[in-house]
């Protein structure tokens, strides 16, 4: 059985990876975990590229599959190809960030080491926009701490999903990024809480059809150890 870890932004990207990833991924042979980044691995939040490129490093030194689920919203702006990323079309902002970050891995481990154990992520723009993947299951979930019927809460999220053309269009703006978005329609929306519960309602499946570039990691991890 090969063993993956996936390095997480916070307690939401943890609860997916155990929740609904790790059974997904067993299937394939992989024994999936998730760990927080940080010495003490107890606290979220996207660290600087220095802390992040240590647990990375580690991680690897370990002999273990390595990858990373870290929001491109509010990524610190010394993590490789992060600046150069804002002038990309938003489809390619991500892919560049992991292509950048891949080549400071692969420097700092050397020549010994092969490049098929990191398997870099980074989620356009920010968790929640998987939520958007299905607006009635997002609806269905949240309605219970709102005070508007699932009708009348998926039609909201719907124009959300409308006006941006994709999930993973929803941006990286303060005001304007996914989960702050379902935050002005449903103040008591708690992302550690119900993002993780919306994702299992919708399923793998209508994920990565409806994410593109979360298709790309999931082919990519059910893949490990067949190189």
């Amino acid at each position: 059985m090969n063993e993956l870890v996936v390095i997480a932004e916070g307690p939401t990207e943890q609860a997916f990876v155990r929740d609904q990833l790790a059974g997904h991924l067993v299937i394939h042979g992989t024994s999936a975990w998730a760990v927080l980044s940080g010495k003490s691995r107890k606290q979220g939040g996207v660290r600087k590229w220095e802390g992040a490129k240590a647990d990375i490093v580690r991680t690897l030194k370990e002999g273990r599959y390595c990858s990373t689920m870290i929001d491109y919203y509010a990524m610190p702006e010394d993590w490789p190809g992060r600046i150069d990323a804002k002038e990309l079309q938003w489809r390619e902002r991500a892919a560049h960030v992991e292509r950048a970050v891949s080549g400071e891995i692969n420097a700092a481990l050397g020549d010994r080491f092969n490049p098929k154990f990191f398997i870099p992520y980074v989620q356009l723009h920010e968790f929640e926009a998987l939520t958007f993947s299905d607006v009635n299951a997002l609806a269905a979930v949240v309605a219970p701490v709102s005070k508007m019927t699932p009708d009348r809460l998926a039609s909201l999220f719907l124009q959300v999903l409308e006006d941006a053309g994709h999930p993973e269009a929803i941006d990286d703006g303060w005001e304007t990024c996914p989960s702050r978005r379902i935050s002005r329609i449903v103040g008591a929306f708690r992302k550690s809480l119900h993002g993780p519960i919306v994702t299992r309602r919708i399923g793998l499946d209508v994920l990565r059809d409806k994410c593109d570039h979360f298709s790309s990691w999931l082919a990519r991890l059910e893949n490990i150890g067949a190189e």
